[in-house]
């Protein structure tokens, strides 16, 4: 056969091929979405789930909020990494999105402080948020919740629902935060309830769940008959407790009246997004760094969030004592001092 021959026959043998679907044909490779040159990038490195119901969730729509509320006037592109737990993960994580030239890299934990002052120093041009914490430099915003704030309403509830006059509140790590927390939510259960006994655990770990469930039944088998919870991943495990013993329980970070929500009359809710905007703008304005960000009452940062479906329980005398105390907060005549200094047992 000619050699031209040859070649037209093995032209038309692969085209049928390559019509029925018997060789092996390429598909097109589906290309990146663009970021526009214009485009602000946000890292937001989380040390858990972007779906725990948690204080990794509220932060994760909090971002998403403040990209929406600023897209009318410019594009917010987010990237979101899940899980960077461990402080010798933080590191190569935050040289990561440095390295390419991100606008704002957020550290969502008071573990992610030494990690970011550190590249921080080497990318003067990038701009860090640490979430909790209190060192700062120049590239460096430190946001943070007034968690004695929100402490001191959820001890109210508590003290005012007891029936055994003994409470309980169950934190991860004894940090700035989560210490606030704690002491304000005792001094605000006594503030109602002179006779009401405090109980205090530290897990030592935010993401051990059966260390926080094993405190919850000992405070519980104490005594206790309404808990509270301030640590992360190990909240859904108080809760669960609580609900496996029908004790009341509130939750804390983000809205968890659903997941327990025959024994949990209110959540702590906190709502990042308003103050993720005011630090993105004033981030392209060159006015950010070197300082601290608070989400509160006063801006609605922080807010108490009521499970409608135990209604029943939250009297008026409840609701007048915890919306008197939030007031407080916002116009400045409820002021609990150093929480920090006060120590705690537990």
């Amino acid at each position: 056969m000619h050699k031209k021959s040859v070649f037209l026959l093995f032209l038309v043998l692969a085209m049928l091929l390559a019509a029925c679907g018997g060789g092996a044909v390429e598909e097109p490779v589906a290309e990146e979405p663009t970021v526009g040159e214009d485009a602000y990038r946000v890292a937001l490195i989380l040390p858990g789930r972007a779906d725990d119901v948690s204080w990794n969730q509220a932060a994760f729509e909090g971002m998403n909020w403040a990209k929406e509320t600023l897209g009318a006037n410019v594009q917010v592109d987010v990237t979101v990494v899940e899980q960077v737990y461990d402080v010798a993960d933080i590191e190569p994580a935050l040289l990561d999105y440095a390295q390419q030239g991100y606008d704002m890299v957020v550290g969502h934990g008071f573990q992610f402080q030494e990690p970011i002052l550190k590249v921080a120093a080497d990318y003067p041009d990038v701009h860090f948020a640490l979430g909790t914490g209190f060192k700062l430099a120049p590239n460096v915003g430190v946001y943070d919740v007034k968690l004695g704030d929100g402490g001191y309403v959820m001890g109210i509830i508590a003290g005012m629902l007891t029936e055994s006059n003994i409470i309980g509140v169950i934190g991860g790590l004894d940090v700035s935060e989560i210490h606030r927390g704690h002491v304000a939510f005792k001094l605000g259960a006594e503030s109602v309830n002179p006779d009401v006994t405090v109980l205090n655990s530290f897990v030592g770990d935010f993401n051990d769940l059966s260390g926080a469930k094993e405190a919850a039944l000992n405070q519980i088998n104490a005594g206790a008959d309404v808990l509270w919870q301030s640590g992360d991943g190990i909240g859904i495990a108080v809760l669960n407790a609580c609900a496996e013993q029908d004790v009341i329980c509130m939750g804390n970070n983000a809205n968890q009246n659903d997941i327990e929500p025959e024994i949990t009359v209110a959540s702590n809710v906190y709502a990042w997004g308003p103050m993720f905007v005011q630090m993105i703008q004033e981030s392209q304005d060159g006015d950010y760094g070197d300082k601290h960000y608070w989400i509160d009452f006063a801006n609605e940062g922080q807010q108490t969030i009521w499970n409608e479906g135990l209604s029943d329980l939250i009297t008026p005398e409840i609701e007048a004592k915890v919306e008197e105390a939030r007031q407080g907060f916002v116009d400045g005549t409820l002021d609990l001092g150093d929480l920090d200094a006060i120590e705690i047992e537990g």
